[in-house]
């Protein structure tokens, strides 16, 4: 969440959309949380915590975290038609620049769509922690929250397993310090309020760090054989990710798609299973693996799993994905850090 004095800008700017609609706002002071008090001339009133956001895609939309206690307010620069009825689905409502808007409560409705933005206006991002943000920082992000005993180990430890420089490694442990992510111990970095850190990280990752992974989409007319494969894959150095990774996690969960994380195109693995190049959608997605863990199972971590689903735009793999964070052992752990 964010802070008042961060977003002076965009907090204009929903005001004058909102009175555009017959709604007043007002500001509230919070300890943490950017919390705004949205009310109707009749006296009708809701306090929501909102969150600001660049843009909205729909991969964005289904991986925002609600506020754990108070109704979510999204307001963007801009929010793509596909995401608005993602979050109208989700029960999150949303305002952006150009004016579209849901804001529902009671006997309030506000439901604004196709409205255009107007060139060259868009939207302040925060500044806070923006280098922990970065595609980069978010490698560096991943390995912390995989694995938090590397809060304490070297930055050049930090740096070489995230796949960064050391300058950038360190920078990062900066930012999330000065957040209050990482905190000293004895003389030791721990990580802290990683629960919080998660949701932040997996809602950048959707949109900054997964879309410059991908290495090529491919189609198979059967994909059972990667189930009973994990000495293939292991010998191939690809590991089992997104969907398919997840249904192991989740046995709710079919698997349509399969995901391998590798570090170079796996031949050998495409001419045994036939794997053609797709046109366009495939149902196996080959994507870059950005980080380097001694002794790691043929599955990838947890961490990358949840925020895949998260990414995925589709409401059915959100589910899946708060299933796996309740029950899965490393996500739960995060939780109570």
């Amino acid at each position: 969440m964010f802070r008042k004095n961060e977003h002076g800008g965009i907090l204009n700017e929903l005001g004058d959309r909102l009175r555009e609609v017959g709604l007043q706002v007002a500001v509230e002071e919070h300890a943490t949380d950017l919390v705004v008090r949205i009310s109707r001339a009749s006296g009708a009133a809701r306090r929501y915590a909102v969150v600001v956001q660049r843009s909205v895609p729909a991969e964005l939309a289904t991986a925002l975290h609600p506020h754990p206690s108070l109704p979510t307010l999204v307001v963007a620069g801009s929010i793509t038609e596909e995401a608005a009825r993602l979050l109208r689905e989700r029960g999150v409502d949303y305002v952006d620049e150009a004016g579209n808007a849901h804001i529902a409560w009671d006997n309030v409705l506000i439901d604004v769509r196709g409205r255009r933005r107007a060139s060259g206006n868009t939207t302040r991002s925060s500044a806070r922690g923006i280098k922990a943000f970065s595609r980069a920082g978010l490698q560096v992000g991943f390995v912390l929250l995989t694995w938090p005993s590397t809060a304490a180990a070297p930055l050049r430890g930090l740096a070489r397993a995230s796949g960064v420089s050391l300058g950038t490694a360190q920078a990062v442990v900066d930012d999330l310090t000065k957040a209050g992510y990482l905190h000293d111990v004895a003389g030791e970095r721990r990580l802290g309020r990683a629960g919080e850190l998660l949701d932040r990280w997996s809602e950048a990752y959707s949109t900054r760090l997964s879309p410059a992974l991908p290495l090529g989409d491919f189609q198979v007319p059967d994909l059972s054989w990667w189930r009973d494969s994990e000495d293939e894959l292991t010998r191939s150095n690809a590991q089992v990710g997104g969907e398919a990774g997840a249904s192991l996690l989740d046995r709710h969960l079919v698997s349509s798609t399969l995901t391998l994380y590798v570090d170079e195109q796996p031949r050998s693995l495409i001419g045994r299973h036939r794997m053609v190049r797709a046109e366009q959608v495939g149902n196996v997605h080959v994507r870059r693996r950005f980080w380097t863990m001694e002794g790691q199972s043929w599955i990838v971590p947890s961490t990358l799993i949840y925020a895949d689903l998260l990414a995925s735009g589709d409401p059915r793999q959100r589910e899946h994905a708060d299933r796996i964070r309740t029950n899965d052992d490393r996500l739960a752990g995060l939780d109570r850090l």
